[in-house]
């Protein structure tokens, strides 16, 4: 049973995946805020892609001095956002290194036994917001722990929450693990989307039968997870397709933080996640949790 105690619960290692970029202002921000509360310890990961032997323009060759000064460059950028920051980033354990974001990303919290991997979802724009969310993915496929993606404007720990409950053990964990993350008197949408194709409306018996079956499923919630006195939370009911319907009341409310979950085992889940929880990280606008199917219990 998933149980979330009354006394706050803290993180204790917490790996922030930088990438230099102007979108993690925000992300070095809010990893800041959950050390100065938590007392949390903080890793710092830079993965560098290795470049080609050749340039592809016209297969001259690179030479080392390049790369040097790639890394050398990357580093510099990285440790100056870090300052500008987080002074007290100068006592948080800082690396580079050579290879794939994602299989780095999820190797290094995996040697950490980092709580939570803290990453930016990407600036605004359709493509900066495609591949942030598309390297917040990637990670989830691997690691082993929850991810959070941070949106470019979030500016404090998050107070009004979206989480996407299906009732079932993943999404209740999502939402067990992603509640030490929640600032006081924050208001937390339990949201459970009924898909139209259920009924289509042409049996109005079995609209109410299926929303009383939903209804009672949430009290069922509320006997398993414990909701904090500084959590206010209310159950939401959706019709329509989930992920369009969960971002939409995201966006209603002004939700700070969508909190979602995936489902199923092996390499052919982990591959694709689920479709719903990839439509989140795509299209939200707000910061999101994620846990991948089989995260490490805190």
């Amino acid at each position: 049973m998933t149980t979330a105690s009354e006394s706050r619960r803290k993180f204790s290692v917490l790996l922030l995946a930088s990438d230099g970029s102007p979108a993690m202002d925000a992300t070095i921000h809010i990893v800041r805020l959950i050390a100065q509360r938590d007392g949390a310890q903080i890793r710092v990961v830079t993965a560098v892609e290795p470049m080609p032997f050749v340039t592809p323009e016209g297969n001259l060759p690179l030479v080392p001095e390049i790369e040097t000064a790639r890394h050398d460059e990357l580093k510099r950028h990285v440790l100056d956002q870090l300052a500008r920051g987080a002074p007290e980033s100068a006592s948080w354990s800082v690396e580079q290194i050579d290879g794939r974001p994602d299989a780095t990303i999820a190797r290094v919290a995996h040697e950490a036994n980092a709580d939570l991997i803290v990453l930016g979802l990407g600036e605004h724009g359709v493509i900066d917001r495609w591949f942030g969310g598309e390297t917040a993915l990637r990670v989830l496929r691997l690691a082993g722990v929850p991810v959070l993606a941070v949106a470019p404007a979030a500016e404090a720990l998050p107070t009004r929450v979206v989480a996407a409950m299906d009732f079932s053990e993943t999404s209740e964990r999502a939402l067990a693990a992603a509640m030490p993350l929640f600032g006081d008197g924050t208001k937390l949408a339990l949201a459970h989307v009924v898909p139209r194709d259920i009924s289509m409306g042409v049996w109005p018996a079995w609209d109410d039968a299926y929303e009383n079956a939903v209804r009672a499923s949430f009290r069922e919630l509320r006997k398993r997870i414990t909701i904090p006195s500084w959590v206010a939370a209310e159950d939401v009911i959706l019709y329509g397709d989930p992920a369009r319907e969960l971002l939409a009341q995201a966006e209603r409310t002004q939700a700070d933080l969508i909190v979602t979950g995936t489902h199923g085992h092996g390499l052919v889940v982990r591959a694709v996640l689920g479709r719903v929880s990839t439509k989140l990280i795509r299209g939200a606008r707000c910061s999101v949790f994620a846990v991948p199917p089989e995260a490490r219990a805190g």
